[in-house]
């Protein structure tokens, strides 16, 4: 095809449409900067905007066709599935070291900086509605729990305030024992996970309520565990030592702790003026109890 057919040919919107079509998620993400035009087509398709999870897929609600978004779980490792490869469907704790963009000045910017596009596409395809979060607290003496749901736009879970509720708390709480962990329902990856129970729960202990019950509400469930004691405190500046004069009698850099991430990114946050989002939660069970 001669250069003069080729262009009478990119000319013609259904043919471009179509070559789109058959575009990977970042190659389909990069082509709207080709030109005016692209950046307009692929802004104003129904199915391009559906296959770059800026939209939802249209009458799409079957959760055995539910697919990760590949670009967030390519940047947000930890968060979709688990070290061995699979899919974070069985409550693996989130890792923040996981996050490699969070390594270098620059790139960090890019990422928190307002216009990026993770922000707002959607988590899944498609997309999810329901997420309810389980806290407990335990100490050697008392124990205590609440149940939460989000409240999630019409047009499903987007990433920004997924991963601004997860960064948006005091980064102590990730030095003296908090652990989050992510169980999904149901999709491609993951399976039914309907029977899997979260560790550290005292079915026992008079919730009124059962796991599998819980993960029947919502798409998908965040568990927030926080296990201390008085010696927390105590015992993490004793670990962070150890690790310190280790890592110097090696000549090694100290490597970093889920602390430090939450520290770094929040700090980009206040110098960019970015407000994090994070959801609206409305509590509706909690109980609290001695050992």
């Amino acid at each position: 095809m001669s250069e003069k057919a080729q262009s009478r040919a990119l000319a013609i919107s259904e043919i471009v449409t179509s070559i789109l079509h058959h575009m990977d998620t970042r190659t389909l993400l990069a082509a709207q900067r080709i030109s005016r035009t692209w950046n307009d087509l692929i802004r104003n398709t129904q199915s391009l905007q559906e296959a770059l999870f800026l939209r939802p897929i249209s009458n799409g609600r079957d959760l055995s066709t539910r697919v990760d978004n590949p670009l967030l779980a390519e940047a947000f490792l930890s968060l979709f599935r688990s070290k061995n490869g699979g899919n974070n469907a069985k409550g693996q704790s989130i890792c923040l070291t996981d996050l490699a963009w969070q390594n270098d000045p620059a790139t960090r910017v890019m990422f928190v900086r307002p216009e990026a596009s993770w922000r707002r596409m959607l988590t899944h395809q498609p997309p999810l509605y329901r997420v309810g979060v389980f806290y407990s607290s335990c100490t050697a003496f008392f124990w205590e729990w609440s149940q939460a749901k989000a409240d999630i736009p019409d047009d499903g879970l987007r990433m920004a305030p997924l991963f601004e509720y997860l960064i948006d708390r005091n980064p102590d709480d990730w030095a003296y024992g908090m652990s989050i962990e992510m169980f999904f329902l149901s999709s491609s990856s993951t399976g039914l996970l309907a029977s899997e129970k979260p560790k550290n729960w005292r079915e026992d202990r008079g919730a009124g309520w059962t796991w599998k019950e819980l993960m029947g509400q919502f798409d998908l469930v965040l568990q927030v565990i926080m296990s201390t004691d008085c010696m927390a405190e105590m015992d993490y500046q004793e670990e962070k030592e150890e690790r310190e004069k280790e890592a110097k009698e090696k000549g090694m850099e100290l490597p970093d702790t889920d602390v430090d991430v939450s520290e770094r990114i929040r700090e980009c946050y206040r110098e960019l003026g970015v407000r994090m989002e994070g959801f609206q939660m409305e509590e509706y069970n909690k109980g609290s109890g001695a050992w």
